[in-house]
């Protein structure tokens, strides 16, 4: 049976309450420069943010690939990929409908299918296309855990640590990439493994404050780091590399979070409106960014009104509510709620 961690429910709300801060600040961010106060306004929130998708590949995979329930390929499969497949094809029709009336865009039913097929709808429906492939590898990569040894996963996550975090580095700032192929250790995979690896594996207490002193300073990294890659860079053109999930800074945070959460498990309750949001975090990273665009349309609403430091923390959490309640209405209707899981 699948068991039920309350502190995953929990660091699931916190990571969806995240990402819409992500989308708030990232606004500022992408339009302004260094020499804008703004901008730094931003950089301070948006680089101790960029753990939270990282997290819900963690989620998954400590949830998926330590499942003690046998089932074939062909099972798995048909039950994760129509939880996914069927909201990914609809909501891509709804941001394709979007971007004609409202931004628009014109295309052919042969550019639609294509940007569909290149996951080029809409910026956040990346996530779809990655989680369907990570479903879709997840059957074989039970096997894997569950026939590892604690030494040989270990040799993997430091492996995949190498080729997605530490390698980048060499074209970035050393103008060369080495030719050796990533395979297995591609970025989004290693999360989802070393969700299976922490819940298998639970790293000791008295690991979690060195590990949080590397999480402060892998942040002060990432906001120095992406000043000084963006300093003279026009609004249009932000350099993220330090934003990335997959880089060393990014793995450190994350790591924090999770092993600081699975710490707190025993203090932490069940409580029914952390588990019913925990359901519809799903819902409301799909449609967040048309209440955030709307907002802002309709009512002149953005994370500049007034001020940043009023915007931000309004939006943000404006966003989070009307998202949330309209998934909740939605999870209650025949039909919707398939296209809401």
């Amino acid at each position: 049976m699948t068991r039920r961690y309350d502190y995953m429910d929990w660091l699931r709300v916190l990571s969806i309450f995240v990402v819409v801060g992500i989308h708030i600040v990232s606004k500022i961010i992408n339009n302004s420069t260094t020499d804008d106060w703004i901008w730094h306004f931003a950089n301070v929130f948006d680089a101790g943010l960029r753990w939270c998708v990282p997290v819900f590949f963690m989620l998954s995979g400590a949830l998926l690939l330590t499942r003690d329930k046998e089932e074939s390929v062909w099972e798995f499969l048909k039950k994760r990929l129509a939880k996914v497949v069927i909201p990914l094809i609809f909501w891509s029709f709804i941001y394709t409908l979007y971007n004609i009336y409202e931004l628009g865009e014109s295309y052919t039913a042969y550019e639609i299918v294509v940007q569909f097929l290149t996951d080029d709808i809409y910026y956040h429906l990346w996530f779809l296309y990655t989680i369907t492939g990570l479903y879709l590898m997840a059957p074989f990569l039970k096997l894997l855990v569950q026939h590892m040894d604690k030494k040989t996963f270990q040799a993997f996550l430091l492996f995949w640590i190498a080729f997605s975090s530490f390698l980048p580095f060499l074209p970035k700032f050393f103008d060369f990439e080495m030719a050796l192929a990533a395979g297995l250790f591609e970025p989004y995979i290693g999360y989802f493994l070393l969700g299976a690896y922490l819940v298998l594996y639970p790293v000791p207490k008295k690991y979690v404050r060195p590990l949080g002193i590397l999480a402060v300073l892998a942040y002060f990294a990432t906001l120095w780091g992406t000043y000084q890659l963006n300093i003279g860079v026009p609004a249009d053109e932000f350099d993220d590399f330090f934003y990335e999930h997959y880089r060393p800074n990014n793995v450190l945070i994350t790591l924090f979070i999770f092993i600081s959460f699975q710490h707190m498990a025993k203090k932490i309750k069940p409580n029914a409106l952390i588990t019913r949001i925990s359901t519809a975090t799903f819902g409301i990273y799909i449609i967040h960014p048309l209440i955030q665009t709307y907002l802002n349309k309709l009512f002149g609403l953005n994370e500049t009104t007034l001020t940043p430091l009023v915007g931000v923390p309004v939006m943000w959490i404006l966003i989070f509510v009307i998202s949330f309640v309209i998934i909740l209405a939605m999870q209650k209707l025949p039909l919707m709620n398939r296209l809401i899981p």
